[in-house]
């Protein structure tokens, strides 16, 4: 009987320690808060795993005060490993929100950082993946003017809603270490760029294709992606001469792909909401109207053929129509040998520009 109720207890404390969310047995004070990682892979041929740690300054302040970690080896692993002996407290990519890649990782060993990601069941999968035309260390370790730390800095960028300002594609870890795993997918991940002073900005998207980057978009261009991938932005929309004084924005933009595999043809068809900024005292004529919208249907067509055939060029699928063309039955897709036609309507409706 003695032994049955110690057992009992024994049940009942290991049941508490489990709901208690303790189960690990690990102070959380012993843990290295990580709020970004990045990676960076050298020309020498071996790795460098880098983090910066965060913690909110006292005294009601918004900025964050932090260190810079880092760890070197052959290989991933082993440059995790030697980042380890330099930390005072435990290793733990529990808080970790953001990554890194740099550019020698970006080029041909993307693969290997995501794939770490999956494997380590710590990771939180909705963080975000971003990568840098430099070094991933020296993005990281840029300060920011308002909140003291760049790792802090990108995670308001992707925790808000950025995109509509900037035009980046903004996905979570699961979503882009999955596509990883799938060598006919195309992973969009985000470029960062630091600031001439402080702080950095979103400026493109870089196209990865089983483990290779293809190509990198420039932000007018990831603004274009976005149309044929049915993400939502409220982007300015540059007009060409004599329009260019016209600020129109769209407010929404609806896309439909279609895939003939007999013809190997794409059908693309936009529709387009726009607002375009006048003055209270200002009243446009509906027959400008009508030409800003052709104007604007016009541009966006111009900007998707192009967007269109940098992809055939680079041999990369960003806007996913193998996945277009799969759902259709056609499941030997070639976007080299494969046609496209885009249709666009725009309709514009005159809006009051918020004043300066």
């Amino acid at each position: 009987m003695r032994a049955r109720k110690a057992g009992l207890l024994g049940l009942l404390i290991a049941c508490g320690l489990l709901l208690s969310g303790c189960w690990d047995m690990h102070d959380i004070s012993d843990r290295t808060p990580i709020i970004a990682m990045g990676f960076d892979y050298r020309t020498d041929g071996t790795w460098r795993a880098i983090i910066s740690d965060a913690l909110l300054a006292q005294g009601g302040s918004a900025s964050y005060s932090g260190n810079i970690h880092y760890g070197e080896g052959p290989t991933l692993t082993e440059a995790i490993e030697d980042l380890r002996t330099h930390l005072a407290r435990r290793f733990y990519l529990g808080s970790t929100k953001i990554y890194v890649l740099g550019m020698g990782v970006l080029q041909n060993h993307s693969t290997e950082v995501l794939r770490m990601l999956l494997q380590r069941s710590e990771v939180d999968q909705t963080g975000f993946v971003l990568c840098t035309r430099g070094t991933a260390q020296d993005l990281l370790s840029h300060p920011d003017g308002a909140m003291g730390l760049t790792g802090v800095r990108l995670l308001k960028e992707f925790e808000s809603e950025p995109e509509s300002r900037d035009g980046h594609i903004k996905e979570p870890i699961w979503k882009t270490v999955w596509g990883a795993l799938d060598t006919s997918d195309t992973l969009r991940i985000p470029i960062f760029d630091n600031l001439p002073q402080t702080s950095v900005k979103a400026s493109g998207t870089a196209l990865i294709t089983n483990g290779q980057m293809k190509t990198m978009l420039d932000r007018e261009e990831s603004v274009t992606l976005r149309w044929l991938l049915n993400m939502y932005g409220r982007n300015v929309l540059p007009l060409d001469p004599p329009y260019e004084g016209y600020e129109l924005k769209t407010s929404s933009v609806r896309t439909t792909t279609r895939y003939d595999g007999k013809t190997r043809h794409i059908s693309i068809q936009s529709t387009a909401d726009m607002e375009v900024y006048t003055a209270p005292s200002m009243k446009l004529p509906a027959a400008l109207i009508q030409t800003l919208s052709q104007a604007a249907a016009e541009t966006m067509v111009r900007r998707i053929m192009a967007l269109t055939q940098k992809m055939q060029s680079a041999d990369t699928d960003g806007a996913l129509w193998h996945n277009t063309a799969t759902q259709a039955g056609y499941f030997d897709f070639d976007l080299k040998k494969t046609s496209v036609s885009v249709t666009v309507k725009v309709r514009t409706a005159p809006h009051f520009a918020p004043s300066v």
